[in-house]
């Protein structure tokens, strides 16, 4: 039987905004019984057309409210809604009337039945039961009241049309992951670096030989690149997203509300619209994202909704021209809530259903198919990222006129890291998931906690090193002083991973090969060690690609004039400013307050109110990092060759 392909081809018969062929369902693609795969795309009349007058060249795909790549089916049965009513709605949080009260109940029974079944532990780990004791409550007081005072400046307070017209007016319209520094992801600097890394992204890893010493190597091209990727997947418009959502949950309590005089015709015409203006929204969230990429030379869908709606979200980057997939997972975005439900949920769950040992329950839960949000919940990210992975390798194959396997990476920043690291780890565990189409190559985490346990850790180690050959690496990367790379708190030590018991508070361990990015004052900008349960391993760190602008210590900004449509920002500018509050109005004409603003910017003022911990979160001072040590390798590099080219005229001359 076949099924609908996540990524087709263009019809040469028809044209429109999506592409559409058929995919059979035994070249690998995942699938349960009890979902369907969602296939609905922009249609192509005259009616319905982008707002921002983008068509889809490439087989773009965007991101369905249901959690799947959505794309143009004209048959029956596989609408948009249709699915939609079949799998639900990603939307564990905001679907309750007190988002956190799962969350409060969930934490306290964790509390609970860890001193019912273990009550011993008051005496013999004092320490981890008094963290405990502390944690739980201490934490979800403090959500609680950041929700009230979020909700209060967001909604109340119009905070959020505050923060749109600051987007809009100081910082290209970026969120606000990006808005302080635009030029990261505008700059022509940013262009050529990415485009000369897409080559290498392509290439079959060096295989690796069995020797006296372990040996591995770190890219700096690659981890620029990947900081990048994992700074752009956050400018999804989760407004957008949340409209297409509101719009589907409005049709059907309309429905709900004339189910007893249903006339067929009018209704099927009310599903049309409402589907079509449906996936325009969803294509229009991503509009950012795919407008810069392309500008890099990359091509982007998303693929998964990870079961929580505008918030974690995973997508693929890829080329027409080189055989590479990069996937890559969205981050906690500041002023998303439900994001923060998922980094504060300290407890683990058992993940041998997919992985091995246990692991952070909120990172497990919102990537693969489980019961955390409800026994009836069928939705499966992770079958769906996959099946995207392996649709696209097919298509990228075909294009190319190659059986040689697609190289895969993975990368996220954040929250986005841990959910790479989890499924890096699924990969390392069973690479059958991704068929001879697909090799796993490295994964590039960026600022990523803790996932799992000392089991995990250990297991995770043990799968890394079958075969003892293996090339796939998980770098993780920190910087400075992130906060977030050192949560949650945990012995990360093997020792002590001998002795403690599996519910002990802080057993977390970090996994893979750690790149730290040091203070300025060091004199190597780059620490690499490995986590506690890896194996030592000599680190080759090469650049790969020679930079212009690194020959400088500033990086080179020149902005993409095609970028930033100056007309269309200020119209859209002078609309948000017609929003704003009465508050924020006043004072925005007080031409006093500008002159106690750092060059009349108030996103500088913001992020200077930042701790030093949480800056050197930001993407925009990883990426700073990782050109410092570019820098310093390639004057290394240029040195060592200048000194082996004096040697060899000395050598002449004698």
């Amino acid at each position: 039987m076949k099924q609908q392909s996540l990524y087709a081809k263009e019809d040469p018969n028809h044209t429109h905004h999506g592409h559409h062929h058929h995919y059979d369902s035994s070249h690998g693609s995942h699938s349960r019984t009890s979902s369907t795969v969602t296939n609905a795309s922009k249609k192509s009349n005259g009616s319905h057309h982008h707002k921002l007058g983008e068509r889809d060249e490439s087989g773009h795909a965007t991101t369905s409210v249901s959690g799947t790549p959505i794309f143009i089916d004209k048959k029956q049965g596989h609408s948009l809604l249709g699915s939609l009513r079949q799998q639900g709605i990603p939307e564990p949080g905001r679907s309750r009337s007190w988002p956190y009260l799962g969350y409060m109940i969930n934490g306290f029974k964790n509390l609970f039945l860890t001193f019912y079944f273990n009550w011993t532990m008051l005496f013999t780990a004092p320490i981890s039961s008094a963290a405990l004791i502390l944690v739980y409550p201490s934490s979800v007081t403090f959500l609680v009241l950041f929700e009230m005072g979020l909700k209060l400046f967001m909604e109340t307070w119009k905070g959020a049309e505050v923060v749109r017209y600051i987007s809009l007016k100081y910082g290209q319209g970026f969120g606000a992951i990006n808005w302080g520094a635009p030029e990261l992801l505008l700059s022509d600097s940013s262009a050529q670096l990415v485009q000369r890394t897409l080559p290498v992204l392509g290439l079959p890893a060096t295989p690796i030989s069995v020797a006296g010493c372990r040996r591995r190597t770190f890219d700096l091209s690659i981890a620029q690149t990947f900081v990048l990727l994992s700074s752009l997947i956050y400018e999804r418009d989760a407004r957008k997203v949340r409209d297409a959502f509101d719009l589907y949950s409005s049709s059907t309590k309309a429905a709900k509300a004339g189910s007893s005089s249903k006339n067929p015709v009018l209704e099927a015409q009310a599903e049309g619209i409402i589907e079509s203006r449906m996936k325009e929204l969803l294509w229009e969230s991503e509009a950012r994202i795919r407008q810069i990429a392309e500008s890099w030379g990359l091509h982007f869908a998303g693929v998964s909704e990870l079961k929580s709606l505008g918030g974690p979200f995973c997508g693929i980057f890829w080329s027409e021209t080189v055989p590479f997939i990069i996937v890559a997972f969205k981050g906690t975005t500041p002023t998303n809530y439900e994001e923060f439900l998922v980094d504060a949920t300290f407890q683990r769950t058992d993940a041998r259903s997919f992985l091995f040992g246990c692991v952070h329950a909120g990172f497990f839960e919102s990537l693969f198919a489980t019961s955390g949000f409800g026994g009836q919940d069928v939705r499966d990210p992770y079958g769906a990222i996959l099946a995207a992975v392996q649709s696209k390798a097919e298509q990228l194959q075909e294009k190319l006129g190659t059986s040689e396997p697609v190289q895969l990476w993975i990368t996220g920043h954040s929250l986005g890291a841990s959910l790479s690291s989890l499924l890096f780890a699924r990969w390392l565990k069973c690479p059958s998931d991704l068929s001879r189409r697909l090799v796993l190559r490295d994964a590039y985490v960026i600022g990523t906690p803790a996932v799992g346990g000392s089991d995990f850790a250990s297991t995770f180690a043990s799968h890394a090193n079958q075969p003892v050959t293996r090339a796939s690496t998980l770098f993780r990367i920190i910087n400075k002083s992130d906060i977030f790379s050192r949560l949650p708190p945990g012995y990360d030590s093997r020792t002590c991973g001998r002795f403690m018991s599996e519910s002990d508070f802080f057993n977390y361990s970090h996994v893979g090969h750690a790149i730290q990015i040091t203070h300025n004052w060091h004199s190597k900008p780059l620490k690499s060690f490995p986590s506690s349960y890896e194996a030592p391993t000599q680190l080759n760190i090469i650049t790969n690609i020679r930079s212009d602008s690194s020959r400088n210590s500033n990086y080179q900004v020149v902005v993409h004039s095609k970028l930033l449509k100056q007309q269309q920002q200020q119209q859209l500018m002078n609309e948000q400013q017609a929003m704003l509050p009465n508050w924020a109005k006043f004072f925005i004409y007080k031409p006093w307050l500008q002159n106690y603003l750092p060059n009349g910017n108030p996103i500088y003022f913001i992020e200077k109110l930042y701790p030093f911990f949480i800056t050197d979160h930001i993407p925009k001072q990883y990426f700073d990092g990782l050109q410092r040590a570019r820098i310093y390798y390639e004057n290394e590099e240029s040195e060592l060759m200048n000194r082996q080219n004096q040697i060899i005229t000395e050598s002449l001359k004698l």
